[in-house]
């Protein structure tokens, strides 16, 4: 038994004759009375019966009816939902984040793509930038996102968003009542930075800030991530250089100050398998471009 035999049937009970039935699937009388009789000699009953108005159906014919109905709509919804998956318009993402690239970018990013692919759904991990890579060559990681990732051969990197770096004060220091800082003014403050490892990182943009600069920075804390950071900049044990996006967490005593001469950026990356073929991936790379060129909202 085949589809066609299943859709001629429909439509021949839905007309109630085979002449507006073959007009309705464009074939002639002749090969539509064959693929009936086809079909009514496998089903092993009588299906239809001509009349002097047309054709009816049997009791056996009224209950294959509703079953053949089902069946149809079961393979166009199979069909549609293929065609949606190949768009990228179903399917499932795998993301994971290093440090600081979690805030502002990445929650924009999956907002608008859930408008416009609410059927995608997301999981988020929280991976250093070496697990990531290691993650999507064993292929259940599909982007990860990170400020620095080393140059792999499999791996491609892009730029996704470049963002301002400000420095965090502890909100007692008299430089929290500053609008902006130059670089220079950093010269001798004691710094707190991070991430102390998976290099390379923010750390390492924040010394080569301080070289441009012409200084050496006073570095009295390492620490782990950003949150580590921020508390330790609250507690008064040093300055903090970070990204914008920072500003996001709002903990008690800490300011954020511009810093100009020069002004410091910082860029969120992402990573993915160069020869990746998910369909969602690509419609939420595609997204990321888009935003890329029209700008992401005010960070």
């Amino acid at each position: 038994m085949e589809l066609r035999h299943l859709r001629y049937f429909v439509a021949v009970a839905e007309e109630h004759s085979f002449r507006r039935a073959s007009t309705r699937l464009h074939i002639s009388q002749p090969p539509l009375s064959r693929m009936i009789g086809q079909l009514e000699e496998q089903v092993g009953v009588k299906l239809l019966e001509r009349t002097a108005k047309g054709v009816e159906l049997t009791d056996a014919g009224t209950a294959f009816l509703e079953d053949a109905r089902r069946a149809l709509r079961v393979v166009n919804e199979a069909v549609e939902r293929s065609r949606r998956a190949a768009r990228g318009e179903f399917g499932h993402l795998e993301i994971a984040y290093y440090g600081s690239s979690i805030f502002r970018v990445i929650p924009q990013l999956i907002t608008e793509f859930g408008k416009s692919q609410p059927q995608v759904t997301v999981d988020l991990h929280n991976l250093p930038k070496d697990r990531q890579i290691r993650a999507l060559r064993d292929g259940w990681l599909d982007i990860g996102f990170s400020r620095q990732y080393r140059n792999e051969p499999d791996i491609e990197c892009e730029e996704v968003v470049r963002e301002p770096v400000v420095v965090a004060v502890a909100s007692s220091s008299a430089l929290a009542r500053r609008t902006t800082l130059p670089m220079s003014a950093l010269r001798d403050e004691p710094l707190v930075i991070f991430p102390a490892m998976s290099r390379p990182s923010f750390a390492d943009e924040v010394l080569r800030f301080c070289e441009e600069a012409g200084f050496t920075p006073n570095i009295v804390k390492e620490t782990e991530d950003l949150m580590a950071c921020l508390t330790l900049v609250s507690a008064g044990v040093g300055l903090a250089l970070v990204p914008i996006s920072a500003m996001s967490i709002h903990l008690p005593e800490v300011s954020f100050v511009k810093v100009v001469k020069p002004m410091p950026t910082s860029s969120v990356y992402c990573a993915y398998r160069r020869d990746e073929h998910n369909a969602s991936l690509s419609g939420f790379l595609k997204l990321i471009r888009l935003l890329r060129r029209t700008g992401y909202r005010a960070l």
